[in-house]
């Protein structure tokens, strides 16, 4: 099927774009979004993404603000374009690519509405190919980068208009098959004068899968890193993380020592389209039935403070933190 992409100069294969190399069904070209400000007092998250192969499109958006947690996901048919990337009241658009991105977002029923640029502050930050097989399936086999930037316009929430927001943008693509992850934990940490994007893969036991990062300044430098080690704590009778010491360690051998702490944290999965954070039932069931925690949260390292997001993937849980798999049903 022949679409708008094709009128670009960037085929890979023989085959128009809109057939890509991989007939697996989980193959994905995805972008993601997080929004926040550096009070600790506004949080969202907002992505879309194309499955050219099971010829289905669906975005997303997430936001807590004032003890509300609200959610919103929409889909649609693909018919062969990733060109257009709208689904309904959702709408993202390249202004430049790798320096801007246009963001219409919208959720009528609960009162959201936001129409935001995002502009590049630091350089992207490039990830090494991530492969994994595990029991003879494949789980992952994806291509990824990220980017921190600040945002020019506005984010309603009811009557409440929200400026002066920073966040980091994502873009990945290949297989990910989700009911299949285990844990990654993901840090996409905001400090003044640079940023810190790192990506750690493990198996359920605790076996490292895969890790790449990095310390970016906006300037342009980057400082790549190649460990973490961590260290959570869980809130009691929760599978969601309250905090977390990350002892980073860089190629020229440097190290520190990254301290986080929840704020909020968006379920993602969970109930909804909104809940109050002060209803218990309605969280407890969001903790059981989420396959992951996008925590908003504040950082320290060393003398330097800064805010942003660690995203804990949990579909099959971790041992060592005696967090149980995700109780929502998934399909492959």
């Amino acid at each position: 099927m022949i679409g708008p992409l094709d009128e670009h100069l960037a085929h890979q294969t023989e085959m128009p774009v809109a057939q890509v190399a991989s007939e697996h069904p989980a193959w994905q070209d995805r972008f993601y979004f997080n929004i926040h400000d550096m009070e600790g007092n506004f949080v969202a998250i907002t992505g879309l993404g194309a499955y050219p192969n099971r010829q289905t499109m669906d975005a997303y958006l997430f936001v807590v603000y004032k003890g509300n947690h609200y959610s919103l996901y929409r889909s649609r048919p693909l018919r062969g374009d990733r060109h257009d990337m709208k689904v309904e009241e959702l709408s993202y658009r390249i202004v430049d690519p790798l320096r801007a991105w246009q963001l219409e977002l919208s959720d009528a029923e609960n009162g959201i509405s936001a129409s935001l640029e995002f502009q590049a502050r630091c350089p992207p930050l490039e990830f090494s190919p991530i492969y994994w097989e595990k029991e003879g399936r494949l789980v992952v086999k994806q291509y990824h980068y990220t980017q921190a930037g600040r945002y020019r316009g506005r984010f309603q929430v009811g009557g409440d208009t929200i400026e002066g927001l920073i966040g980091m943008r994502d873009r990945s693509w290949g297989i990910r098959v989700i009911p299949d992850v285990d844990i990654w934990i993901w840090i996409s940490a905001q400090f003044p004068r640079y940023c810190i994007s790192a990506w750690l893969w493990e198996s359920r036991a605790g076996q490292l899968v895969h890790f790449d990062g990095g310390m970016v300044s906006e300037e342009g430098p980057i400082v790549r890193l190649t460990a973490m080690e961590h260290q959570l704590e869980l809130w009691p009778g929760t599978r969601r993380p309250r905090g977390g010491l990350f002892r980073l360690t860089s190629q020229g051998g440097e190290r520190w020592e990254l301290e986080a702490q929840e704020i909020v944290s968006i379920f993602i999965g969970g109930p909804g389209p909104k809940f109050s954070l002060d209803d218990k039932d309605a969280l407890a069931q969001a903790d059981r039935q989420a396959i992951g925690f996008d925590q908003f949260c504040r950082f320290r390292m060393g003398a330097d403070e800064g805010y942003g997001i660690v995203e804990f993937m949990v579909v099959g849980g971790s041992e060592r933190y005696s967090i149980p798999p995700a109780s929502l049903p998934l399909s492959p």
